[in-house]
């Protein structure tokens, strides 16, 4: 008894000790971690914001902007991977991980129901076209459903070719997104505002760096028109609405972020081009037609652009983009002016007559040329360096031209023995001497010229457990409105020579249809014929504009991993500093005539 008194304590410590011998390794045990690429299968596409969970524990990584996704501190021994990305079949991939070690698994993902078990691409316009379009919405959807705040988000492919290289004619399609139109170059978007705030409070950007911009013809707002910027190098757009700590303080209305295309983003190699013309469809002749410049010109325009990814290696490889737009535009534009008051003539608020009509013809020949390059270098498994570079131009040559009839507010004729002021509902007769017709006093007939360089190095790197996005970038802007410089007057003061009576007849709710101008002696006047005109003044008003914006930025995150739920600590710091210079002048001429006199200036016809 007493024995076994003795030795049961000693067994028990024993097994305990043995026990605790057993449990050393597993308690000290290093964690592993697991790093990889997922891309479509299909389309050979990284993709990214792909979920990847370890089952059974709360460790949760998405994959970046190359397809790259790392997990850490997983613990040691079997594990089973869930992959989600929307629209993709979901996996699950069983692993082992040992202790300290770090296991490499690519990914590849695709989705029966639409490419087929096999996977085979079959060769069909339709179904490529239609499998292109839904890859884009599946990017947009799975983007928006894993953003850490509201966020819309939308691939460059979603809406195929735009007009122009507009990137507001893409954007005006998202929630939120108000657009603020050009009306002298035919309609096209300028700028847009989000969420209904003023377009000076929309931020604009490029992989998260702000670019100068000139577009502006005032030149004293913040206001980002999109003349400068091209869709061809744009891999996707994301409107986030609602800012975060590390948004900057002037994105309270919410930002607007260019993503570029990167070389990271695809398996093999691509390249994509496309040549077209562009007409309107009362100009589509082949040959030299006359325009408002006294010139001929094709007003059938071409356009071609490319872009071209090379995945050097697994660790390198560069972007390519280039395009070259051109387009002639036509405007016309009408005004009615209605005058409910004025000497003798009976008018009133409930009888008005129709005292003024405008004619104003906007032609215009734009031109867009981007250039872009992209470099992306791994150096090491979990960073990435990018150096992007690019140029862009702008021309839009805008030559308007304009008639003004105007009946005059008086209604007693000059000379008495004219014909007095009466009116209807559908027609005007103007008084004698009274009234008058005008030429290229409205509109502008000028040239604007904006060129943007800009060249940006961004530093990403991720382990799982820090995140850095480290970048700098430098751009300039420069350009602005010209009419002198470029050969002609932003308006010119041309007159009939005489005081002259004006009539309209027939008239509707668009215009009048018929206009007629009489002199003193009531002969019916050609104002067709530029011989019966005066050229008087002329103004010039050049404004040059020139903005240069340096800016950098640093992001720390670090995961908090020895917390029981997802968490983590960031903290960063931007700087930004913004130069514009603006001169605008207003610049009136008398025109004399070749002998200097005053008193006899000549006509305006050639």
């Amino acid at each position: 008894m007493r024995i076994k008194h003795h030795l049961l304590p000693c067994l028990r410590i024993s097994a305990v000790a043995a026990l605790g011998l057993l449990a050393v390794p597993a308690a000290h045990a290093q964690p592993g971690g697991i790093v990889g690429r997922i891309h479509n299968v299909v389309t050979g596409q990284y993709l990214n914001n792909a979920r990847v969970a370890l089952q059974g524990t709360d460790l949760v990584a998405f994959s970046d902007e190359t397809g790259s996704y790392r997990l850490a501190a997983v613990p040691p021994g079997r594990v089973v991977l869930e992959v989600f990305y929307t629209g993709l079949d979901p996996q699950q991939i069983p692993l082992t991980v040992s202790p300290g070690a770090i296991v490499e698994r690519d990914i590849a993902l695709t989705s029966a129901a639409r490419y087929g078990a096999d996977t085979t691409v079959k060769l069909d316009s339709f179904v490529v076209t239609s499998s292109r379009d839904t890859d884009a919405v599946s990017i947009a959807v799975n983007e928006q459903r894993f953003a850490a705040n509201i966020k819309t988000v939308v691939a460059a492919d979603a809406l195929g070719d735009v007009m122009d290289g507009n990137v507001g004619e893409f954007l005006k399609f998202l929630p939120g997104i108000t657009a603020e139109y050009d009306t002298e170059s035919g309609g096209s978007v300028a700028s847009v505002a989000v969420r209904g705030f003023p377009t000076s409070m929309a931020v604009l950007s490029t992989d998260g760096m702000e670019m100068a911009n000139t577009g502006n013809p005032q030149g004293a707002s913040r206001v980002f028109q999109f003349k400068e910027v091209s869709i061809n190098n744009i891999s996707r757009l994301e409107v986030t609405k609602v800012p975060t700590p590390a948004s900057p303080a002037d994105s309270m209305s919410g930002s607007i972020d260019m993503v570029s295309k990167s070389s990271f983003e695809r398996r093999d190699a691509q390249l994509r081009y496309s040549v077209s013309f562009a007409g309107i469809h009362d100009r589509l002749s082949l040959s030299k037609q006359p325009h408002v410049s006294d010139r001929r010109i094709y007003k059938v325009r071409p356009s071609a652009n490319f872009d071209y990814t090379l995945p050097v290696s697994r660790n390198f490889g560069l972007v390519i983009t280039g395009q070259v737009q051109e387009r002639f535009v036509e405007q016309q534009r009408s005004t009615k002016v209605y005058n409910a008051a004025g000497t003798n003539t009976g008018a009133a608020l409930d009888r008005p007559f129709l005292a003024q009509y405008q004619v104003i013809s906007v032609p215009r020949l734009t031109a867009r040329q981007s250039g872009a390059l992209r470099a992306d270098w791994r150096p090491t498994r979990s960073g990435v360096l990018s150096l992007s570079l690019e140029r862009s131009r702008f021309v839009a040559d805008r030559s308007n031209a304009s008639i003004n009839f105007t009946t005059g507010t008086n209604g007693a004729p000059t000379p008495a023995t004219g014909t007095a002021l009466s009116f209807g509902p559908d027609f005007t007769v103007g008084a004698t001497g009274r009234g008058g017709v005008a030429l290229m006093g409205s509109g502008a007939s000028v040239v604007q010229r904006l060129d943007t360089q800009a060249a940006s190095l961004r530093y990403r790197f991720d382990n799982g457990t820090w995140r850095l996005g480290a970048g700098f970038g430098r751009s300039h802007a420069g350009g602005g409105y010209f009419d002198t410089s470029e050969g002609r007057f932003r308006t010119l003061g041309i007159a009939l020579t005489n005081p002259a009576r004006v009539t309209f007849a027939d008239v509707n709710e668009l215009r009048p249809w018929t206009v007629q101008v009489f002199d003193n002696t009531n002969r019916e006047v050609d104002f067709r014929d530029l011989a019966n005109y005066r050229l008087n003044t002329a103004q010039s008003t050049p404004r040059p504009i020139n903005d240069s914006l340096v800016n950098a930025k640093l992001d720390v995150r670090r995961s908090l991993g020895f917390l029981r739920f997802p968490a983590a600590l960031q903290a960063g710091g931007l700087y930004r500093q913004k130069v514009r210079e603006v001169r605008r002048q207003s610049i009136n001429w008398t025109y004399l005539g070749p002998d200097g006199n005053a008193t006899t200036p000549d006509s305006p016809a050639p």
